[in-house]
């Protein structure tokens, strides 16, 4: 039973005396329900804002070419990291149970970790998706975004399928001590002296390459993107500016990611949870096998875990609501009647397989790149620290494999 690196024994995550106090508090699960909505609405409207769901943008970062996604990511977990200090710092309860709830939830050892980060990884330069993205994608009509779900889905089935086998040999693999496994205990020190030095260190990171890189040179496809009157096309620098509007067809990554990054406040103090989007496609499954084959989904503990409860519910009303979120940005800057920016290396075979791969690497990790890079990252856990490194590495490897082995074949090309 893991408990939380900063608080005490009778804290423990199976969610009985603190995170119990806070579930039956006064908030109620309606409220919870219209947040999770607002949440997702934000988070589609991001990361629609930010391109960071196009495909070619995440393969182009996964080759190094483009670092649109990097400035993302970084400054979502730096934003996330002085949200957990303020809290760490003002509502002691409320960051103890942000580790209760990220930690218990995710009972892996290393080489599962590492193993199902890679696979992400991968999944995710052949598809161009992740979890998250994936709904920004449906939102905004991407073509391929239904047989990327697809292939998730297939990824996840499988992944229930074989989690007993998994679990028995494969999970418990190098699994370390939950104290071990929380780096300020590494170094014996407390949260917000590390996290704030981190954050410093992410964010002069983005700094740095927006100065050399800025966002205009990365833009994608600007020949395809009108003034909202479809009249006339803008240029990079009149489209791409350092304080954003609503009807902006793009904004910079770095405000997006801190945008995402604040949801956090959220989701802690009023969900008792933190960010992450891969283990809503696993309660949609659960809820699916349970009406189709009550019977056999009983036989599942994975499946019980994943059916029931608010705290597995918010985030299946989080990413629907992305949808919706991204839908209305894109319509905001009139993106969704613009022809598609053209994607001329994605394919149904290798979006199904690329999807198939996020969804069951995801699982296997214990997490995406939001719950183990936005979150558990942000936390300065070290399986999270572990699991981003390991899907670069993986989507990095996968990309430059994908370039060498699509000139001599038609799976990884438009057909």
């Amino acid at each position: 039973m893991a408990i939380c690196p900063e608080s005490t024994a009778s804290d423990s995550k199976d969610k009985s005396p603190l995170c119990q106090k806070h579930q039956d508090g006064q908030i109620s699960v309606w409220k919870k329900v219209l947040l999770s909505a607002l949440c997702g609405l934000l988070f589609g409207w991001f990361l629609q804002k930010s391109n960071v769901y196009i495909p070619d943008v995440i393969f182009r970062q996964m080759k190094m070419e483009q670092f649109t996604m990097m400035k993302m990511f970084l400054a979502a977990v730096a934003t996330s990291q002085l949200v957990f200090t303020l809290l760490y710092l003002g509502r002691k309860a409320d960051f103890d149970l942000s580790c209760q709830s990220y930690d218990g939830g995710r009972p892996r050892g290393l080489a599962s970790t590492a193993l199902g980060a890679t696979l992400l990884g991968a999944g995710m330069a052949i598809s161009g998706a992740c979890p998250g993205a994936i709904t920004v994608q449906i939102g905004t009509g991407l073509r391929y975004s239904g047989v990327v779900v697809a292939g998730g889905m297939t990824g996840c089935v499988v992944y229930i399928i074989l989690e007993p086998i998994l679990t028995k040999y494969l999970l418990p693999i190098s699994t370390l001590s939950c104290q071990k496994q929380y780096l300020p205990k590494w170094f014996g020190m407390s949260y917000w002296k590390i996290a704030v030095v981190l954050a410093f260190v992410l964010a002069s990171t983005v700094v740095i390459l927006e100065i050399f890189l800025p966002y205009g040179i990365d833009y994608p496809y600007p020949q395809f993107y009108s003034t909202t009157a479809g009249n006339s096309t803008q240029s990079v620098n009149e489209v791409v500016r350092p304080i954003p509007v609503l009807s902006d067809y793009t904004w910079p990554p770095y405000v997006a990611g801190i945008g995402v990054g604040l949801l956090q406040i959220a989701v802690v103090t009023t969900l008792q949870d933190t960010l992450g989007s891969s283990s809503a496609w696993v309660t949609i499954i659960a809820n699916v096998i349970y009406l189709i084959a009550p019977s056999i989904a009983r036989k599942s503990d994975y499946l019980i875990r994943s059916k029931d409860g608010i705290g597995n519910y918010w985030q299946v009303v989080y990413l629907a609501f992305a949808i919706v979120g991204a839908m209305l940005s894109g319509l905001s800057s009139n993106m969704l009647i613009n022809p598609e920016p053209p994607i001329d290396s994605f394919n149904p075979a290798r979006s199904f397989f690329g999807g198939f791969l996020i969804l069951f690497g995801a699982r296997l990790a214990g997490g995406c790149t939001s719950g183990h890079g936005v979150s558990g990252f942000g936390l300065l856990y070290t399986s999270s620290i572990v699991a981003v490194a390991f899907m670069f590495i993986g989507g990095i490897f996968t990309a430059f494999a994908i370039d060498n082995f699509s000139y001599g074949g038609s799976f990884f090309r438009v057909p």
